[in-house]
């Protein structure tokens, strides 16, 4: 299960910063820039604590990520129905909170 909650925050991670690359070069949003930025390094290194074996600090701390960023694109997905980026945000956050409990409950 480690593993795939490594890889369900390294994918997370990158679509944010992607995003918020993407945010930028469309919009000229620093905010997209930034926030993208800035919460994905904060996926990589809750990743990187999960893979080192730091599994609760780890999951706990890409749960919490994904649940600030659910909460800042699901009402934005509610109001335009786009799954770009909202939407993908919001799945693959839930993804993330899935397989983050699942983690922590089967054990580390």
């Amino acid at each position: 299960m480690h593993t795939a909650l490594v890889a369900s925050l390294s994918l997370y991670g990158l679509l944010v910063f992607v995003g918020g690359i993407i945010g930028y070069v469309k919009a000229k949003s620093r905010a997209s820039l930034i926030s993208g930025i800035g919460s994905a390094m904060l996926l990589g290194i809750a990743s990187s604590l999960v893979s080192s074996g730091n599994v609760r600090i780890g999951a706990g701390m890409g749960m919490f990520i994904a649940l600030a960023l659910i909460g800042r694109f699901f009402p934005a997905f509610m109001k335009t129905k786009k799954v770009m980026p909202a939407g993908m945000v919001v799945a693959l956050g839930a993804v993330v909170l899935v397989v983050g409990v699942l983690t922590l409950v089967m054990g580390t």
